[in-house]
């Protein structure tokens, strides 16, 4: 009887049923499911205070808390219970915020201490020109437009040059428009944003106190007296010192991202199976 029962169908079913019961808590477990314990411990509580706190302006009351609790409960078990059934994967969404938490998390884990002025300075010179005290000019300028002169450009240029060297007064000369004739204290950034580059680099080059030229620029050749002319130079820590930091501790964390995943990626093989382009393939693993 006993061997006729093990040849019934039903009983095979229901083997199999159980069978396959078992195996999904298995996996589930597996996946994150077998832990249960959802625990809400003070920094938990702290957080959502504080949340509630930056929306509404003050402390929640006992029974807000409780609510604020209960949903943190029931957002963790629903969280638990997607994951382990795969919802969150392949969610761009949900990869970029894990991505975001993760960066914090590798950026956090390089050493918090304030640098030292030793290691700014260090910083500094590597990096001198991105903080260099531009050149500063105080100058006068004369603006001709060649379309306007055409082939009398060159013979109107050389007469007012020497004019100018003369004595004349500027204002009788050129061609009028909304560019100062002169122009104080500009540093050369300033200069090369409203004359052009080429103007600015020129304009660093000529001998002060004198009228010289031409000089083009985007509107047209210039005749050009420095009046005055700051060289540039390199900047001290201390009049650069909160860019300098900033930037400091900017690259920090870049390279503490950087060594983070570095590290984590050794723990990992990746297979390429994909068809690529000569040039595209990112790794020597495959």
């Amino acid at each position: 009887m006993f061997r006729k029962l093990l040849r019934e169908p039903l009983l095979h079913f229901l083997l199999l049923g159980i069978l396959l019961f078992a195996l999904y808590n298995v996996v589930s477990g597996w996946r994150g499911g077998a832990d249960r314990r959802i625990v809400i411990n003070d920094d938990t509580v702290a957080a959502l205070v504080q949340g509630f706190q930056g929306l509404w302006q003050r402390p929640p009351t006992p029974q807000e808390l409780r609510g604020l609790i209960e949903g943190r409960i029931r957002d963790e078990v629903l969280y638990r219970e997607g994951a382990a059934m795969g919802l969150d994967r392949d969610d761009a969404v949900i990869r970029r915020r894990v991505l975001q938490k993760l960066e914090i998390i590798s950026e956090e884990s390089a050493s918090q201490e304030a640098p030292s002025d030793a290691a700014l300075a260090g910083w500094l010179k590597d990096h001198a020109a991105q903080y260099a005290q531009p050149s500063v000019a105080d100058f006068e300028q004369v603006l001709f437009d060649p379309v306007r002169h055409g082939a009398h450009l060159k013979s109107e240029l050389d007469g007012a040059l020497a004019q100018l060297r003369a004595g004349a007064d500027p204002a009788k000369f050129g061609d009028h428009g909304l560019l100062p004739g002169h122009v104080a204290s500009s540093p050369q950034d300033a200069i090369a944003r409203d004359f052009g580059e080429p103007f600015a680099q020129a304009l660093l080059k000529l001998p002060p106190g004198t009228w010289q030229g031409p000089v083009s620029s985007g509107y047209g050749v210039h005749l050009v007296r420095v009046t005055r002319l700051v060289p540039g130079r390199p900047s001290t820590l201390d009049e650069v010192r909160g860019s300098v930091e900033r930037d400091f501790e900017s690259d920090r964390r870049a390279s503490a991202r950087e060594d983070y995943y570095r590290r984590l990626r050794q723990d990992y093989k990746v297979v390429i199976e994909a068809q690529l382009p000569s040039g595209a393939r990112p790794g020597p693993d495959e």
